[in-house]
């Protein structure tokens, strides 16, 4: 199903929603029946506190990235450890309903509920990869192609948990929908170094015999929701959907970016004061940074940070940041674990620098580097950069080339497919990588 620019597989949809609904089952079920022995407790009641159990049970199984299938498998595969701790985060989150007066019923039957919707999760979660199989939650597709092309999708697909490729042809296999239809598939995925020699004929009889043909690009922007660098051309950018920027979704995104920075500007501000006297307190040297930053349109401007590192890290000149380095101050890790570090930015925002959710400006140094050995590197630069992005939830800091090039394909797929929603889904993944202090260096 398209949702705007954006594609939900209706298939997981439906058994993320239908788990949650025996999770209810579970609990408004189960108080009903101790409420009918203890003569106490409603059907309205119950109804509504099994509604919450469910929003607490989801948030923390969103939290450890349990909506994600692949992790889901791998954590049943190993005594089910994040699931355990997202129902301790449910936990947690339902008393602090009760504490605040949000949430009331009665102790017996609501630990009681709580129980079964637990239980119903845990069986339900230990059962994840025989269901998955089963009820075919990954999409499953059949490869055409050779060479680069097809082996960077193969390896893409075998990376992610959106999609499985169930078997592979040449360009010249025969009968092609038959095979297909035999593996399962229900999608030809076309991925070719070059386009000349296509069975055309047989993708043709793949479409009337109801199978989905695509072109690589396409899938992994459905599917992996990432575009990697290797499997686009510049055919796909002018000619198909995406890389739109209507005004009034750039204009919702602003003024979204300025309501979310006024309010957060208040509500971080003692945090900020903190932390400018723990850097003041910790090493000699300004509280704050700035540095040049590339901008919308290659427009340089000065990115104002907390300052995380020694006065003297660069000396030697610019250098990416890695993992323990030695430059980052002890203030500075906590702050850069936390980013905190990046609440200054916020000035940037107001200043219409920056916005709230964009790609990560990089220093001039480096673009000059990046764009000499990173197709297609320019691209991120049609949109303002912001303080947090659909690259920096999804991938750590990138500290050489290589890493860039990893990086770059989400912010291609941002900025084919920017809209508020998609703001609003970063910025909800932001407020989960702050949380647990996930991706910093």
């Amino acid at each position: 199903m398209r949702v705007g620019a954006h594609h939900v597989d209706l298939r997981r949809l439906a058994f993320f929603l239908g788990e949650g609904m025996l999770w209810w089952l579970a609990f408004a079920a189960t108080m009903l029946g101790v409420a009918a022995v203890t003569g106490r407790g409603e059907l309205g009641q119950a109804w509504l506190q099994g509604c919450w159990a469910v929003a607490a049970l989801e948030l923390g199984f969103y939290l450890m990235d349990l909506h994600d299938l692949r992790a889901a498998v791998t954590d049943t595969q190993v005594g089910g450890q994040r699931a355990y701790r997202g129902m301790g985060m449910a936990v947690m989150l339902l008393g602090l309903f009760l504490g605040l007066g949000i949430l009331r019923m009665p102790a017996t039957e609501g630990l009681a509920g709580l129980g079964a919707a637990v239980v119903m999760a845990l069986v339900l979660r230990a059962a994840l990869p025989g269901l998955e199989r089963r009820l075919a939650l990954r999409q499953r597709v059949f490869l055409v192609g050779e060479g680069r092309t097809a082996r960077c999708l193969a390896r893409e697909i075998a990376s992610d948990d959106g999609a499985e490729v169930v078997g592979f042809g040449g360009l010249r296999t025969k009968r092609l929908a038959e095979q297909a239809i035999s593996a399962g598939a229900s999608t030809i995925v076309v991925a070719t170094d070059d386009r000349r020699g296509l069975p055309t004929v047989e993708l043709l009889r793949c479409r009337t015999m109801g199978l989905e043909v695509v072109e690589g690009a396409t899938l992994a922007a459905r599917v992996l929701h990432r575009l990697p660098v290797e499997l686009v051309r510049p055919a796909d950018l002018i000619y198909q959907d995406g890389f739109a920027q209507p005004a009034w979704v750039m204009r919702g995104r602003r003024v979204l970016s300025l309501m979310a920075t006024l309010v957060l500007s208040l509500l971080v501000l003692p945090l900020a004061l903190l932390a400018a006297l723990a850097i003041r307190l910790d090493s000699p040297g300004p509280i704050f940074f700035r540095q040049r930053r590339v901008g919308r349109n290659g427009r340089p401007f000065e990115m104002v940070k907390f300052r995380t590192m020694s006065v003297d890290a660069e000396r030697r000149g610019a250098q990416w940041a890695q993992k323990d380095d030695p430059r980052i101050t002890r203030v500075g890790r906590h702050l850069r674990r936390f980013r905190i570090d990046e609440l200054p930015q916020l000035w940037n925002v107001l200043k219409g620098e920056m916005d709230l959710v964009g790609p990560r400006p990089e220093r001039p140094e480096f673009v000059e580097q990046l764009r000499r050995r990173i197709p297609f590197y320019d691209l991120r630069h049609l949109v303002a950069p912001g303080i947090t992005g659909y690259a920096q939830v999804k991938y750590p800091y990138a500290a050489s080339v290589e890493e860039a090039k990893e990086k770059l394909q989400y912010d291609l797929y941002y900025v084919r497919h920017l809209s508020i929603l998609l703001d609003i889904y970063v910025l909800l993944l932001t407020a989960r990588v702050v949380l647990f202090g996930r991706g910093a260096r």
